[in-house]
């Protein structure tokens, strides 16, 4: 099942006519989970492809800057690249260089991704 967009030369006679509204907050709410449009069409169906999409893509983005931010620790500082530095709290300890390296990326990662 695609995802259903509705027709943008709609949009736009509707726009030069008056009867539309701000073309940016009907861009947001096309891209909303849950899109009210109008009570007339079929375009306010929750949809959970698109939630579940979002969710992987963000998380996939988030470990993807996350795994690069330790391959570039690894660079400057030689810490070693295990799984365990990313999936794991064994290495981010508050009371050690290393620690605060690894706390460093995670917090990058975070903010960026």
């Amino acid at each position: 099942m695609a995802i259903q967009r509705p027709n943008i030369a709609n949009n736009n006679s509707l726009a030069s006519n008056g009867g539309g509204s701000n073309n940016t907050t009907d861009r947001a709410r096309d891209l909303s989970p849950i899109s009210p449009r109008s009570t007339n069409t079929n375009n306010s169906q929750f949809n959970p492809r698109l939630i579940l999409s979002q969710i992987i893509s963000l998380q996939s983005f988030h470990y993807l800057v996350l795994g690069i931010t330790f391959q570039i620790n690894h660079v400057l500082f030689a810490t070693s690249i295990t799984i365990d530095r990313i999936f794991t709290t064994k290495y981010l300890d508050v009371w050690s260089a290393y620690g605060w390296i690894d706390n460093a990326a995670v917090l990058m990662s975070s903010l960026i991704g």
